[in-house]
């Protein structure tokens, strides 16, 4: 728990931080960290919301794990935004169907060799000229 940002106590108070138009309260539901309890409900019982549990700087990474899951690409594509993304999430998702998604694992500092190479033949130009260009001046072993 942050002094800055005391402990969000429920989904409820998560949600009103969230929608909220106060820029402090916005600021709060991004930084702030939460019980276990309330993680798991927001995520289950609020898809509108997983997006914003993704972005929050505190969620655990077996609930991220659980959002790379989602059907929506923007919810992936958060999880996989962010700098302390685990490098296995990035790898499971180097064959995401949606580009933007692929073109984050393809750019991300912590992805994996083995995932940026699986781009190298994208589709996409743009993904497959990212995925050559990290591989070439991937640090030698």
């Amino acid at each position: 728990m942050s002094a800055r940002f005391p402990e969000i106590a429920s989904v409820e108070e998560f949600v009103r931080l969230r929608l909220s138009e106060d820029p402090a309260e916005c600021d709060r539901s991004a930084w702030a960290s939460m019980p276990p309890s309330v993680w798991w409900q927001l995520v289950h019982e609020h898809p509108e919301m997983r997006f914003w549990a993704a972005h929050n700087r505190t969620c655990p990474p077996e609930v991220l794990a659980e959002l790379i899951k989602d059907d929506d690409w923007r919810v992936r594509d958060r999880v996989l935004g962010r700098r302390s993304c685990p490098p296995e999430l990035l790898e499971q998702l180097a064959d995401d169907p949606h580009d933007a998604v692929r073109n984050t694992v393809a750019t991300h500092s912590r992805s994996p060799r083995s995932a940026v190479a699986r781009l190298v033949d994208d589709p996409w130009r743009v993904i497959a000229e990212a995925a050559r260009a990290r591989l070439a001046s991937w640090p030698a072993p």
